[in-house]
């Protein structure tokens, strides 16, 4: 069982206020400064397609690998009533798979902090890698430590109403410090007010934090070239304010 297996029926609804537009902008603005600003461009971790949708309605020739097969599914239909051909793939983004020639490869919404150490880290950056041509770029975003350390972890409630349902997420989450890494227990509970009926679900995604230095370091193991590493939807460094952080990449040549 993979994160997301019972939480993925409701992900996109608990995520509806996300401005995927406005970041999708942004990814493709620090694209364009790279010198990338159109082709083929994968996006590893799509979730349910919909930053991939994005860049297709931009001009992309866009595709999309997700290990959930509930995700894809809904990502593939997603594309069908937007009249959008992108193929999605179900498949782990650190298995290096069939796409190659890519202009620039993206990995959105904390893919790589759900990569828990530095091998796995490694296997998502030769993934890439591998599919990028040369002198494509990586753009890719993580939870930064030194905003986690500095803020620390606490319980947090969500509550959404859609009619006829609504959802209560309960996140309280455990800081394995020696570890880098925080442990997100979800409680969600999904009611549906006509039936008066209510299920509940329970998962936990054991999320990595990372610090720059480190993204950097396994960057050019993997034969990438680091251009920088910054607040998310921002130009500034990582600071203790925003618990993401985004890094971009050039790739060199083989690792």
């Amino acid at each position: 069982m993979t994160v997301f297996a019972d939480y993925a029926p409701w992900y996109d609804l608990l995520y509806r206020d996300k401005d995927y537009a406005a970041e999708t902008d942004f990814v493709e603005s620090r694209l364009r400064a790279q010198g990338v600003a159109s082709g083929k461009l994968l996006d590893l971790g799509c979730g349910t397609g919909v930053h991939a949708i994005e860049f297709a309605r931009r001009g992309w020739s866009a595709a999309g690998v997700d290990l959930s097969h509930d995700m894809i599914a809904k990502a593939r239909t997603r594309a069908e009533q937007a009249g959008l051909a992108i193929p999605f793939r179900q498949g782990d983004a650190c298995e290096t798979g069939p796409e190659r020639g890519y202009d620039a490869v993206v990995s959105l919404f904390h893919v790589a902090s759900y990569q828990n150490d530095h091998d796995r880290l490694e296997a998502l950056f030769r993934t890439a890698h591998a599919a990028l041509k040369p002198g494509g770029v990586f753009f890719f975003d993580y939870w930064y430590g030194g905003a986690v350390l500095a803020q620390g972890v606490e319980t947090r409630v969500k509550v959404i109403e859609q009619t006829p349902l609504r959802l209560t997420r309960i996140a309280q989450s455990d800081h394995d410090e020696p570890n880098a890494t925080v442990f997100v227990n979800y409680t969600l509970f999904c009611e549906d007010m006509d039936g008066s009926t209510i299920r509940r679900v329970d998962e936990t995604h054991r999320m990595r934090y990372w610090f720059p230095f480190e993204v950097e370091a396994v960057l050019r193991r993997c034969g990438f070239e680091p251009a920088g590493s910054h607040a998310w939807l921002s130009d500034a460094a990582p600071n203790v304010k925003d618990w993401a952080a985004w890094s971009i990449a050039r790739k060199a040549g083989q690792p």
